[in-house]
């Protein structure tokens, strides 16, 4: 049973007696959790609805890294088979005159540095995924209520209340900033 978003019940079974079980995250958990399995301290910090979002980016970034990958082998091993000297070893661009040696490095180059450029995302993906959990258990209490702002009003300013206190200053016109929190 929950009351609320995050709150439990819990029943005493021999008075029948309802009280509220606070739950507040450990950090170091949560950040131990998402580390071993992406998506676990989002759990452990009853997060489920950012699961999903975690492996999406996984599936797309690794989506990603396989399609760099399979055309950085497809213009390497048309490359080398045109170098090889091997009259048997006919790579599949042969007939294209579009596709010159020097064409063939070019992709070969692009597409080793966006296989190589997705997995140091999905690396930075990774390390996102233990800091969310761990900055999300240490806002777990923070309040986000309906008092949180700023207000900015007119006031009107005598001598002992200005900056600096300059003799001879006299009334004057002012702006009050407030933050409720």
């Amino acid at each position: 049973m929950f009351s609320g978003e995050n709150d439990p019940i819990a029943i005493n079974i021999s008075t029948g007696d309802h009280s509220e079980i606070s739950f507040n995250p450990d950090p170091r958990k949560a950040s131990m959790y998402s580390a071993v399995l992406p998506g676990m301290g989002q759990i452990y910090n009853r997060k489920y609805w950012k699961v999903p979002v975690i492996y999406a980016g996984f599936a797309g970034l690794g989506w990603y890294m396989n399609f760099t990958n399979e055309q950085f082998v497809r213009y390497r091993n048309a490359l080398d088979f045109r170098i090889d000297g091997n009259p048997w070893t006919v790579d599949e661009f042969a007939g294209d005159p579009r596709y010159t040696g020097e064409v063939l490095t070019r992709y070969k180059d692009y597409y080793r540095r966006q296989r190589d450029f997705s997995i140091i995302l999905t690396a930075l993906f990774y390390a996102l995924n233990v800091v969310d959990a761990a900055v999300d258990a240490h806002l777990f209490e923070f309040d986000v209520g309906e008092d949180l702002g700023l207000k900015v009003e007119p006031s009107l300013m005598g001598p002992d209340q200005q900056i600096g206190r300059r003799p001879g200053s006299q009334m004057g016109l002012g702006v009050r900033f407030s933050v409720n929190f």
